[in-house]
């Protein structure tokens, strides 16, 4: 996972904040990334529908772990 400071000194990303339906949401853009992700917890907070992927999906972190979502 990417910390914030480090976020902060990368070149290719963009933190701030954004407000979708009056809450502010904290965002980071990435534009080295190939896909983006949404915490399951943002969109119960909102109201919104979930809808579950069969697709498995493995992500390599800044640290060089690997985690499948």
């Amino acid at each position: 996972m990417m910390h914030k400071e480090e976020a902060e000194d990368a070149p290719n990303v963009v933190t701030g904040t954004f407000s979708i339906l009056t809450q502010p949401i904290n965002v980071l853009f990435n534009s080295g990334a190939t896909h983006y992700f949404v915490s399951v917890k943002l969109v119960e907070s909102l109201g919104l529908v979930l809808k579950s992927k069969s697709l498995l999906m493995s992500v390599v972190l800044p640290d060089g772990k690997t985690v499948t979502c």
